[in-house]
């Protein structure tokens, strides 16, 4: 048991880091420039983000070039819904994070909330590893562009850019403005990785949590007894309109971030997947960077979706917990156990359009290969 305590106080401090770096984990007396960081590193998205739809609608007939652009979007879009949403963050902070630390103080309740807390607690390490070497692999291009051209004495050095953008104004090469506009796509590549990491393990924390006090609430009901039972099911049914609370505010921050990342990434993979079908011969760095950044998208889902099932399954055993509880004969407690019978299970949704289950990741692939099969059909047909 003390084994997983040291799990969990590593998980919470990795993603409590990973916040305080974003500006997301504030506390009352945190000052103004502190509390306006988040929306320092989301300034370094709007200049490149011009010119990534700029480029998107100047190449829209261009499947290659234009799915590339897509990418970009995605990280501005969740640092977006965190802004909008930013009292909902602070709100789920304030009731999740005291109420499960309360949890861990009962040596019983502490066994059974901590079940699986090692996969969780690798998961924020493995998502920033994975995007940092992602996003440093296309960082890296035109650096190891500028040590070349300084090995082989070519002056003027071109600093090539590191997004595909085509900005509405004049950006002169070698000008100060371009220069701008260069250290600005290196911001937002620190950016990309420190919002987008932070975004995701967040949920993951967020799932985790929520699953605990359902394990806890399911270990009340199952174990109360006659006389302290009236006042421990009105206990666990106020506890539940907590975490339904919880689960809608995780859907208003969370929603259109989910939508938008399956949709973008079934296109992305889409892409990937034509560029190498076109390519005669795929030189190595390309091939694992191809790799990598598909592996990145398919990751992003896998683990929105993994979270929504586990809360869902996670929902349908307490509902059984509750059926199986000493409550027949009963007739003080048989109505509120019919009323917390009655309740849906926890399901997450994506802008009361799509259920967040395991069935999500499947419906990406099943959406690639449509994108990428009705690709090869206009091609053939032109």
């Amino acid at each position: 048991m003390i084994a997983e305590r040291l799990e969990y106080v590593k998980f919470q401090t990795v993603i409590k880091r990973l916040l305080f770096i974003v500006g997301l984990w504030t506390k009352d007396d945190s000052s103004i420039l502190f509390r306006s960081l988040f929306h320092i590193y989301l300034s370094f998205f709007i200049v490149p983000t011009i010119g990534v739809i700029n480029f998107f609608l100047t190449n829209i007939t261009n499947i290659n070039l234009a799915t590339k652009s897509l990418s970009t979007l995605l990280g501005f879009s969740t640092g977006i819904c965190f802004i909008i949403n930013r009292n909902d963050v602070d709100e789920l902070h304030a009731i999740l994070d005291p109420y499960f630390d309360e949890l861990l103080k009962t040596p019983e309740l502490s066994k059974i909330v901590l079940k699986k807390i090692s996969t969780f607690r690798r998961l924020p390490t493995f998502i920033t590893t994975f995007i940092t070497v992602v996003c440093i692999s296309y960082a890296i291009v035109p650096i190891i562009s500028i040590l070349a051209q300084i090995r082989h004495k070519i002056w003027p050095i071109n600093y090539n850019l590191i997004y595909l953008t085509a900005y509405p104004w004049e950006v002169p090469k070698h000008s100060f403005m371009y220069s701008i506009h260069f250290i600005d796509e290196y911001l937002l590549t620190i950016a990309i990785v420190l919002i987008t990491s932070s975004a995701d393990s967040l949920y993951t924390y967020y799932i985790f949590q929520i699953i605990g006090m359902l394990r806890e609430i399911s270990y009340q009901i199952s174990t109360f007894d006659e006389k302290s039972s009236e006042f421990i099911i009105r206990q666990c049914v106020n506890k539940y309109e907590i975490l339904v609370h919880c689960t809608e505010k995780i859907e208003k921050v969370y929603g259109v971030i989910i939508l938008w990342t399956m949709n973008v990434n079934a296109i992305v993979l889409c892409a990937v997947i034509f560029q190498l079908s076109h390519a005669k011969s795929i030189p190595f760095v390309s091939m694992v960077l191809f790799v990598a950044h598909a592996g990145l998208k398919l990751t992003q889902v896998f683990i929105f979706a993994w979270g929504g099932s586990l809360l869902t399954t996670e929902s349908e055993k307490f509902r059984d917990t509750i059926y199986a509880s000493r409550w027949l004969g009963n007739n003080r407690l048989k109505s509120s156990i019919i009323i917390m019978l009655s309740q849906k299970p926890l399901i997450l949704t994506a802008c009361s359009l799509l259920n967040v289950t395991i069935d999500m990741f499947v419906k990406v692939g099943n959406t690639t290969i449509s994108y990428y099969l009705l690709l090869k059909t206009f091609e053939q047909g032109a």
